[in-house]
């Protein structure tokens, strides 16, 4: 026996396993993608300057391109936390920006099925804790990362040309007497929940799309889980309903 042949037993002796070879296969091995990693690929490739700061009062994502082929515009709105996503760990508050999942499992099918109905998919979200300015916060990076994994996974789902828009906490203390963005209180006030200053800015974006008609009113409404019920913590989501003149249903009542 040559050497060369000599070495080629040797390893298939080392290989041996009760009597059996075990091959080495050249193929490459198959992905094993799951739906989270092919999202937060998706996510890593995302143009950051989808989102924008205003003042220090307002943080939005608008889409590049809406579309709207009805006579008028209906809105399928909703707040965020406790009404399309909670806590993975269970948590009042999310220790991360990965720490989300649906509400339930009805609420991608429910929100696909009003996309596809021709509504227009809004969030509205009050974000006491996130301070937007500068862009280099952690909270700021935490929620904006959340938001993309969420409208991503929508993307994925099929649903595109989701507006999101979030209130910020104002800045305080010694280093915000350095910000030349810093909004007033008047203004953080008025967009926060129940004002109603996000959904005016939200109609302010749909005519700079050049979106021109009229809210369909009759069959559009708001969705939020601070309803004012016995265990809810305020009843800020149903008078910003109120006060945009929007109709008003808790998750519980849409995500059946």
């Amino acid at each position: 026996m040559t050497a060369k042949n000599e070495s080629k037993t040797d390893v298939f002796a080392m290989m041996k396993k009760k009597g059996k070879v075990t091959k080495v296969s050249s193929v490459n091995p198959k992905r094993t993608d799951t739906p989270e990693s092919i999202i937060a690929e998706k996510v890593s490739n995302q143009d950051e300057s989808a989102w924008q700061v205003v003042g220090s009062h307002l943080i939005k994502s608008i889409p590049k391109e809406v579309s709207v082929t009805s006579d008028k515009v209906k809105v399928a709105a909703f707040d965020l936390d406790g009404t399309l996503i909670k806590t993975k760990s269970g948590g009042k508050f999310a220790r991360g920006a990965d720490d989300w999942k649906w509400w339930n499992d009805k609420v991608l099918d429910k929100l696909l099925e009003l996309y596809e109905d021709g509504h227009v998919i809004v969030v509205f979200t009050n974000q006491g804790g996130v301070v937007a300015v500068p862009k280099s916060t952690k909270s700021y990076i935490s929620f904006t990362t959340k938001l993309d994994q969420v409208v991503e996974a929508l993307r994925v789902k099929g649903i595109r040309d989701v507006f999101v828009y979030g209130s910020p906490k104002r800045p305080s203390g010694k280093k915000s007497r350095t910000l030349v963005n810093l909004s007033t209180e008047k203004l953080h006030a008025a967009m926060r929940k129940p004002q109603p200053g996000m959904w005016e800015s939200f109609l302010e974006d749909l005519k700079s799309r050049e979106i021109t008609q009229d809210v369909d009113y009759e069959n559009s409404f708001f969705i939020g889980d601070a309803a004012g019920r016995k265990n809810d913590f305020l009843d800020s989501d149903l008078q910003f309903a109120k006060n945009a003149n929007l109709k008003f249903e808790t998750p519980d009542d849409l995500f059946t």
